[in-house]
């Protein structure tokens, strides 16, 4: 059976933050340490840690012939032992108690004993995490860095139920009919997950192949706004595209995490949506210790599934399940683009938009701000220009609505 939404992102969050140190909670790790006493016996529970009975009755006895200590009188205040005008707020007990009485005193007594024992076991996580920090390396801004992710707590979005799925890929094939093949597929994917209780958005990784200007990036732009999910673009021609994936050694004078990473920090979203714009332009690059490094090796680790879920970041050194990223490459064509991303990646090709396509699409960005005879126009003038060989980019029949836009705003001069 399907585990509810809830429990999957809780199993998923726990792998996520499992994965960095957590900073210890004094007040989470008291309310654990008093629920396993209350589960396995407050008896027992002390036994184990060397406190005996006759301890627990000395330290009752305690609390009677002296005045009450302000950490026992809390507790019976905080657990409604018993009522506030029973007991004097500066600690004084009465001398001669009735049995109630010393029963609300030897529970706190207890209780106080469960406290120590959270408080000792609080000091030796402190002392792990702050060592674990010191290990991500020795810069302030790396630990800093660690220190923001092992204290947020990361979301998953995306469409919460299957209905709002169907409304989302309906929006999306609106906006790109001629991408129909990628909605479909995209559709089928979620489909998939979500019927198993994964409701968020976490798509397979894939390659958009097509001609510049067929509205690629703007597609998967597109998914990511609808499902709620941030995105971020990496230019894969950039020298450094691979460090920028990846991060680097804390060592080097420019070292950062990758980009990826710094998004779910930034975002607090553990699913956002990285595109990879020309990926057939990656190049391979010699660092100065010798060592050949490209794109393509940098992403691997994160497009496979088994290896994403325990990423190591060469910057913090530590890892991380980056599983939940949904991975989206561009490229205008196949050749060029690594063996290794194809035999990992859905790969479709992506045609221009046909005629009847440019004129929706167009009438859909122009719709509230344009007349309609202008909007005729701009169409015709687009289509000819497809006619002659020369298609607008999606980005440019934009600029050309603004621009129209513009001029219907202009005032009239006399």
């Amino acid at each position: 059976m399907a585990l509810k939404r809830h429990e999957q992102m809780t199993h998923y969050l726990k792998t996520f933050t499992e994965l960095l140190p957590k900073q210890p909670d004094l007040e989470q790790v008291k309310a654990d340490f008093l629920q396993k006493a209350e589960t396995v016996g407050m008896t027992e529970f002390l036994r184990v840690r060397a406190i005996s009975q006759r301890t627990i009755e000395r330290e009752v006895k305690e609390q009677f012939s002296n005045f009450m200590t302000d950490a026992v009188a809390e507790i019976i205040v905080q657990r409604g032992l018993l009522d506030k005008d029973q007991i004097d707020l500066l600690g004084f007990v009465d001398e001669d108690p009735d049995d109630e009485f010393v029963a609300a005193v030897r529970d706190a007594v207890q209780v106080n004993f469960v406290y120590e024992a959270a408080r000792e076991h609080h000091r030796m996580e402190a002392g792990y995490y702050d060592r674990a920090l010191k290990n991500a390396g020795q810069k302030n801004e790396v630990q800093e860095f660690v220190k923001k992710l092992a204290t947020s707590h990361p979301a998953l979005v995306g469409p919460s139920t299957l209905h709002a799925v169907d409304e989302m890929i309906a929006e999306l094939h609106a906006s790109a009919p001629w991408m129909a093949d990628v909605s479909t597929w995209t559709y089928k994917a979620l489909r998939a997950s979500y019927n198993t209780g994964q409701t968020w958005l976490a798509l397979p990784p894939v390659i958009l192949v097509g001609p510049p200007g067929c509205g690629k990036s703007t597609y998967a732009r597109k998914l990511a706004a609808l499902s709620g999910a941030p995105v971020r673009t990496l230019d894969a021609g950039a020298s450094n595209a691979s460090f920028i994936v990846a991060g680097t050694d804390p060592t080097w004078s420019k070292a950062q995490a990758g980009i990826p990473l710094q998004e779910v920090a930034k975002s607090g979203i553990a699913n956002p949506v990285m595109i990879v714009d020309e990926i057939e332009k990656a190049g391979t690059m010699t660092t100065s210790g010798g060592s050949r490094v490209s794109l393509p090796d940098a992403l691997l680790g994160l497009l496979e599934p088994t290896s994403s879920t325990s990423w190591e970041c060469p910057y913090s050194r530590r890892s991380y399940n980056m599983s939940q990223i949904s991975w989206i490459l561009t490229a205008n064509d196949r050749e060029g683009i690594p063996a290794p991303l194809l035999d990992r990646c859905r790969v479709f090709d992506v045609g221009y938009p046909a005629a009847e396509d440019l004129a929706h699409l167009i009438r859909i960005l122009a719709a509230g701000c344009l007349f309609d005879e202008v909007t005729d126009r701009l169409i015709a003038r687009v289509q000819a220009a497809v006619s002659k060989g020369r298609p607008p980019s999606l980005r440019r029949i934009q600029q050309l609505i603004g621009e129209a836009v513009a001029v219907a705003h202009d005032p009239v001069l006399h």
